[in-house]
């Protein structure tokens, strides 16, 4: 988060990244900041309609060259049919206090790109890119700016909602926010990690004045959660609760998934007979696979759906298009569906006051309750995907509320992969394995082999077998649109030059073809998670993701070797889980079972120290050697 004031849209997880600030007074900064930001004002009237203007006044302090390179041009996003947004002054004050005037050259509007969707696909908007060219910007160089934001329309009619914040990485000093209402919207305002809010009322206005003196960067540890979940964040609201929040979004999105004609016909050709949860199955697979993901954030787009039947006509649409479409055609099948708003996101924590804290649009079924998001093409009905599981959101409908997805068990999201293993006098290593997936595991598979054509299979077993030396193989996968069934993958391969054979034999274990969500860019779910366990305690929240894993690998060797040493058997459970690991030795041929099960997905401070235990416990079991010698 970042000293802009942010207004966040359902844009499917996509998120939009500004740096902004303002300044003054230079003293040494020892933070490991790229830039500071001096000062950051902004003055904000909201009327009643919701809309509002915002002028922001900031200087921000290159602190490395780094820092230069990322403040230049300075650019900030905005909606071309909502709002308007102009420079009204720009100057650059150099290290040895000349000041440099920006050229209006040098200031430009221009299309915005717009990023890619989550899964590459493409997202259509009518954004706008205020771009600011910043001459001879260096280290040590401050940027002085004032803007005007006039945002001409609300998302919601008569509602006003606002966070500003420092981002996480910078230092930040001398912030000021002060917003300007009428008193009829019944503002609030709310405050975290450090914020003074002061309030006032005058002629029918209300005031809110925050104040923050200090930020210093922070630069947390891997598989830290999102900042949004801890950042010192000042917000104002006009939503007096989460389900108004979701009231807000219904009242726009009821209409877009009325059954029609069209809706119905294409639900009863799916479903046919089917009824309940298989009609729902149904529906819902053949919703993934057939409508394509194509982010749409025209306007207020960001927060109203297109109606479900012309995304049947179309053949695509974001978040918004394929919960209403889901909404339409279980509807028709007379299956009650209420869209859900979530954040997709590795925060799990909604802000301090209730508002279009949302990026992400999926669907809850109360009689099942389930919850469904078909927008991806691979997901389990019933299992959402990794950055949706136990997180708040705002069920919508007739009945708005707050509700936490489920996602925590980890039989819900397992991996179990059993290998034989065959070692040759030469240390040659050949193997078959399989591996049987659930939830986000099975997720990841399904998008492997949906995309990974035949072809280049071998190429994927040497990338994943690289680490144990190389190799080649092959995949034997299952059918990867078979949603409502685990995912099933068998493998072969060979690795030359696994281990050394001679008098003594030391062997590592688990060996093979690992297919894992890069959690640390690791092709090893173990290893992975030496990201988590890192410091000896942490002050914020880690997240895992990682559910289950079970592997049993049975490994003969070559004749005549007897073991010198094995890992003695490990057991532990705790609070954050539990790891088990045995490894024995029948007459030359080793059988190896291990099972880790974290119960969360989310540790907090509190919790971290028995997660780093057992993470250790199962690091030093599976890192002690295999040791043989020749009889």
């Amino acid at each position: 988060m970042n000293p802009k004031s942010l207004h966040t849209t359902l844009a499917c997880a996509i998120a939009l990244t500004l740096i902004a600030g303002t300044g003054v007074a230079r003293a040494a900064d020892t933070s490991g900041a790229d830039v500071r930001v001096l000062s950051f004002h902004a003055d904000v009237h909201v009327q009643p309609s919701g809309a509002y203007t915002d002028r922001q006044t900031q200087a921000i302090e290159a602190l490395t060259r780094t820092g230069a390179q990322s403040l230049n041009p300075y650019q900030e996003e905005f909606s071309k049919s909502m709002a308007t947004l102009k420079v009204e002054s720009a100057y650059i004050v150099k290290a040895d206090g000349q000041r440099i005037d920006i050229p209006a050259a040098d200031i430009v509007v221009r299309p915005a790109p717009a990023p890619p969707g989550s899964n590459g696909s493409p997202i259509y908007d009518n954004s706008l890119m205020l771009s600011v060219g910043l001459p001879g910007f260096n280290k040590g160089d401050t940027l002085h700016l004032q803007t005007l934001k006039t945002q001409r329309e609300a998302y919601f009619p008569k509602q006003f909602f606002d966070v500003w914040g420092p981002a996480e990485n910078e230092s930040a000093r001398d912030q000021k926010i002060v917003v300007h209402g009428p008193a009829g919207m019944r503002l609030r305002a709310a405050q975290r990690g450090g914020w003074t809010i002061a309030h006032g009322t005058a002629d029918g206005s209300e005031t809110f004045t925050a104040t923050l003196a200090e930020h210093h960067a922070e630069f947390p540890g891997t598989a830290t959660v999102d900042a949004s979940d801890y950042s010192p964040v000042f917000e104002v609201s006009s939503f007096p609760s989460w389900a108004a929040v979701g009231a807000a979004y219904w009242s726009t999105a009821q209409a877009k998934a009325a059954v029609t004609p069209l809706v119905k016909q294409v639900a009863d050709q799916v479903a046919g007979k089917l009824h309940g949860w298989n009609a729902v199955q149904a529906l819902y697979m053949w919703e993934s696979q057939h409508i394509h993901y194509i982010g749409l954030e025209l306007g207020v787009g960001g927060y109203v759906p297109i109606s479900a039947n012309t995304t049947l006509q179309t053949g695509y649409g974001d978040c918004k298009q394929h919960s209403t479409l889901l909404e339409a055609l279980l509807a028709a099948r007379g299956i009650q569906v209420d869209p859900v708003l979530i954040n997709w996101s590795n925060g799990f924590n909604l802000l301090p006051l209730p508002g279009l804290d949302f990026n992400h649009a999926i669907d809850y079924l109360p009689k099942y309750h389930v919850f469904l998001d078909a927008t991806g093409e691979f997901e389990t009905p019933g299992q959402l995907a990794i950055g949706e599981r136990d997180k708040d959101v705002v069920i919508s409908g007739p009945h708005s509320r707050l509700a936490r997805t489920p996602g925590a068990e980890p039989a819900h999201n397992k991996l179990v992969y059993d290998a034989t293993l065959h070692l040759a006098a030469d240390g040659t290593l050949t193997g078959t394995a399989h591996m049987t997936t659930h939830g986000w595991w099975a997720w990841f598979n399904r998008m492997i082999f949906s995309e990974v054509p035949p072809g280049a299979y071998g190429r994927l077993m040497n990338m994943l077998l690289t680490p144990s030396g190389g190799g080649s193989g092959s995949f034997q996968p299952g059918n990867p649109a078979l949603l409502d069934q685990p995912m099933q993958v068998a493998a072969t391969w060979t690795t030359p030059a696994y281990a050394l054979p001679g008098k003594t034999l030391s062997v590592p274990l688990p060996a093979g073809p690992y297919l894992v969500p890069s959690m640390a860019g690791t092709s090893d779910p173990v290893s992975a998670l030496t990201a988590v366990i890192g410091p000896d305690s942490r002050r914020h929240s880690v997240s895992t993701y990682f559910g289950e894993v079970d592997w049993h690998s049975t490994l003969s060797l070559p004749a005549g070797y007897a073991p010198t040493y094995l890992p003695p058997k490990t057991r532990l459970r705790n609070a954050a889980g539990s790891f088990t690991y045995t490894v024995q030795d029948t007459n030359g041929t080793v059988s190896a079972s291990y099972q880790l099960k974290l119960d969360h997905i989310v540790y907090t401070p509190a919790q971290y120290p028995a997660l780093r235990a057992l993470m250790l416990a199962d690091l030093r079991a599976q890192r002690a050697p295999l040791v043989f010698h020749h009889i």
